[in-house]
Order: C-alpha cells, then structure tokens, then sequence
C-alpha cells in the first residue's frame, strides 16, 4: 500500500521533530474513538523499515492497527496466516503528556500483556479529521527519551487490514 498523503509528509522529518508536530495538536476525545484504525508506520526510512520486524521480536508481529469501543477500551489488531486477530488489551484515557504536559489521550497496555507491553505506552493526538499522530513510548532505562511515531488512520470496516 502506497504511504497516505499524511505520512508522505510526515516520512521526511527527523525522528526529533515528531515531538514539536505532535505538541502543536488536539487531544482526541474517548468518546469519539470507536471503531477500526489501520496503522501505518511514519517517519525517518530507517525506522520504518525496523518498526514491522522489531515489533514481531515483541509478540505484534502483523501488526495492522487498533480497534477501540468509544468506552475506553481497546484491541491491537494483526494480522497472521492470513487471519485479521485481536490481541493485547488496551484502556484509553485522557492525561497530561508525557511529551510536553498537555493533554493527550494515553494507551496503556494490560498488566497480563506479555513483557515488554505493560512498560509501553502511547500517546494520541488528532492529526486530522481521520488520521491520529501516535507515539510509542516505554518505561524501561534509555528509551523513556525515545518517542516512536505511527498514525492510525479510521477505517469503516476491518477488511483490507
């Protein structure tokens, strides 16, 4: 699948400069989120091309996107031997960010996720009206500085994941 309009933009800038884009944006609201979100990897070449096989090392190989409810809660979706899987339970809420201390909406993994996804985090704001700016970002020694960029994007149904 060719990169959207919003990651042919995004996919030139420095991996340093998605935390000044992402603070000039609006929180997403819980309530609003509900339904399928395609994920697409965005940034600098090189972190698009390890972000899908870094992610299979920690148990979201396939990853495809997220599936919210609008309660606050939430799957990853993947997809593996040709089968769309929901996995990893996530609870979504509104907190200060730990990017620039404004609000942001917060994915926090399920304790029983296995390791390393319980010390990972994501952070959303809206991008555009379809598209949301995440950044992954993890509790564990020298990466708490590093902010990983994806975008989900809203999708009517789940085919084509």
């Amino acid at each position: 699948m060719p990169p959207s309009p919003q990651a042919q933009t995004l996919n030139q800038k420095s991996l340093f400069a998605f935390k000044s884009i992402f603070a000039a944006l609006p929180a997403p609201q819980v309530v609003n989120l509900s339904g399928v979100y395609r994920a697409e990897f965005t940034g600098p070449g090189w972190l698009r091309r390890v972000a899908p096989p870094g992610l299979g090392l920690l148990g979201l190989g396939g990853w495809k996107g997220k599936e919210f409810s609008g309660d606050g809660r939430g799957l990853n979706l993947v997809r593996r031997r040709g089968e769309l899987l929901r996995i990893f339970p996530v609870r979504l809420l509104l907190a200060d960010s730990s990017i620039d201390g404004k609000a942001c909406l917060a994915v926090h993994y399920a304790p029983e996720c296995p390791f390393p996804w319980p010390y990972v985090f994501d952070e959303l704001r809206q991008l555009d009206e379809t598209c949301l700016l995440g950044l992954t970002i993890t509790h564990l020694g020298l990466l708490r500085k590093l902010a990983l960029p994806f975008l989900l994007h809203a999708q009517e149904k789940p085919h084509g994941l």
